[in-house]
């Protein structure tokens, strides 16, 4: 299993970079043009950025090695963040984009149907869930995803969860599935824009 680790700002701001930056190709267009101010992608950024940086804070970042190639940030129902590390990243969420712009992207999420994190959490499941995971520009298409996932299914298996994932990228889905789980959902958000639900069964 790979090591968690505290990262520097700008290693938080490299990343947040890695992953606002995504190239999607031609068929889609994922989420990032639902964001305030596109095609500048500062605040996109910046709401990264507070995901990350609250996952550094509770130690919940996981790294390739001491390189620090790729992250990735899990979340377990079943040993929760502190509810006030979740008000935390909220309120920096919502600061980042600007309160009417977090609701109408929060709004967005919801617009193709229940994720399967709402689905799981009606039904009272507990899971492991992928919040994010990112690569360095400069090391992307190296195999660095895998490592990442691999610790993902670990610390699952050792709870007995599933492990799921919801994506806006058709190839991180490909290679999701790929690495083991299972594409179950596809919820359209927008012209073009597309959300895809995955899980890995315990």
């Amino acid at each position: 299993m790979l090591q968690k680790v505290k990262l520097t700002k700008k290693e938080m701001k490299e990343f947040a970079e890695a992953f606002a930056y995504y190239d999607y190709g031609e068929e889609e267009i994922g989420m990032v043009p639902l964001y305030p101010g596109y095609p500048d992608r500062t605040k996109l950024v910046k709401y990264l950025l507070a995901m990350i940086g609250t996952a550094n804070e509770y130690d919940a970042v996981y790294v390739t090695s001491a390189r620090k190639e790729g992250i990735i940030i899990l979340t377990d129902t079943t040993h929760p963040y502190p509810r006030g590390a979740m008000i935390k990243m909220v309120w920096r969420m919502a600061k980042a984009l600007g309160f009417r712009d977090f609701r109408r992207i929060m709004k967005k999420f919801q617009a193709g149907g229940a994720s399967l994190e709402k689905k799981y959490r009606d039904e009272k499941r507990s899971f492991v869930q992928i919040e994010l995971l990112a690569v360095r520009t400069k090391y992307q298409g190296k195999g660095f995803m895998r490592p990442l996932v691999e610790t993902a299914f670990e610390v699952a298996e050792k709870a007995h969860l599933p492990v799921i994932v919801s994506t806006d990228a058709k190839l991180k889905k490909d290679k999701y599935e790929h690495l083991g789980l299972k594409h179950v959902n596809t919820r359209t958000l927008a012209e073009k824009s597309f959300m895809y639900d995955l899980v890995r069964e315990a």
